[in-house]
C-alpha cells in the first residue's frame, strides 16, 4: 500500500473568518488524529487569502474509511454546517495523490 494525500483548497466566505477557520482546524487536528492510518495533517494560507489543508495517510484506503466513518457520525450535518459557515464550498477542490 502506498502513502496516500488529500489536499483540500477553498477561499473563506469573509476574510475575517480567519480566527474560526483557526479554531476549527484546531478541532479537526484533535479529531483527525484518532483516525487509523493517519500520518498528519497541515493547513496553511496563500497570499491570496485561499486555504489548504494537506492530509497524509498511510493509505487510500485508511483515508476512504475515515470517510465513510465521518459522514456516519451523527453530528456530520452540524459538522458540515460549521465548515459551510466559514468556508466557500463553491471554491473547494480536492485532489488525491497516491505517493510513490
Amino acid at each position: 500500500m502506498s502513502e496516500y494525500f488529500v489536499i483540500m483548497s477553498f477561499e473563506l466566505n469573509d476574510k475575517n473568518l480567519m480566527d474560526d477557520w483557526k479554531a476549527l482546524s484546531k478541532e479537526i487536528d484533535e479529531d483527525i488524529a484518532k483516525a487509523e492510518g493517519f500520518i498528519s495533517r497541515d493547513s496553511g494560507v496563500d497570499e491570496d487569502g485561499r486555504v489548504y489543508c494537506l492530509v497524509k495517510w498511510k493509505s487510500k484506503m485508511h483515508q476512504e474509511n475515515f470517510r465513510t466513518q465521518l459522514e456516519a457520525r451523527t453530528d456530520y450535518a452540524e459538522i458540515m454546517q460549521d465548515f459551510a459557515r466559514i468556508g466557500n464550498m463553491e471554491t473547494s477542490v480536492n485532489q488525491m495523490i497516491e505517493v510513490f
